[in-house]
């Protein structure tokens, strides 16, 4: 078996997302976190400066889709992606939608929402003094506060961003009540990636119970993590 470290952000979607992979591949790792100001850390990783990186037998590779594509390629067994070729457009579709859309609903509803911030400042700050926490916060907030706002979404109500959230949890309780994954007949990237997002706002957002009301969308997500 290969030797592989995951450097993460516990609380990132994008790590969890990997995560999920590798749990999903059966591969044993283990785990360097970057909480509080060790952040600083994680940008001389890799050429991107972010999160999640993993070294494969000394091997850094960045990005969490192209470590699904690096991992599939060294590990086939249990595959992430569809045979079909209709079946992995899609895949790889919604696997684009919840890194680069899904996303800011879930940055939104964590640094938006004062309960779900200072949750999520906590656990970003895991294991390091009080003190960091103090410095964290502000930071982390001004971060994202900047980056919801250049993006967009930062600049509509939450309300009208909960209904469009919310649209979305529908259609998948649509999809899901007639199939159990999002592409053809086996857990694929497409609910990896998904999932993984969904499962960092229910980590944190006050919108967990509503979320978990659907009944399908509540059902595949407990079969991915299971």
């Amino acid at each position: 078996m290969p030797k592989i470290i995951l450097h993460q952000w516990e609380v990132s979607p994008f790590c969890n997302k990997v995560r999920k992979i590798l749990k999903y591949k059966h591969l044993a790792y283990s785990v360097v976190n970057y909480n509080g100001l060790l952040a600083v850390a994680a940008s001389r990783l890799s050429s991107a400066g972010k999160l999640p990186v993993i070294e494969y037998d000394g091997e850094k590779v960045q990005d969490s889709s192209d470590i699904a594509e690096f991992l599939e390629a060294r590990h086939p067994q249990h595959p992430l992606y569809p045979a079909d070729s209709k079946d992995l457009a899609q895949a790889y579709f919604w696997e684009d939608w919840a890194d680069e859309s899904l996303y800011w609903f879930e940055v939104y509803f964590r640094f938006r929402y004062p309960d779900a911030l200072q949750l999520a400042t906590s656990l970003l700050c895991k294991g390091r003094s009080k003190f960091e926490q103090v410095i964290f916060a502000p930071l982390a907030r001004y971060t994202y506060e900047r980056q919801l706002n250049a993006q967009g979404i930062g600049r509509i109500d939450k309300n009208r961003v909960e209904k469009k959230f919310f649209a979305h949890i529908g259609n998948f309780e649509t999809i899901l009540s007639q199939q159990d994954w999002l592409v053809g007949n086996h857990q694929t990237i497409a609910d990896l990636a998904v999932a993984a997002q969904i499962d960092e706002i229910l980590r944190t957002s006050p919108l967990k119970e509503r979320i978990l009301s659907y009944s399908h969308v509540k059902s595949w997500l407990e079969r991915i993590q299971s």
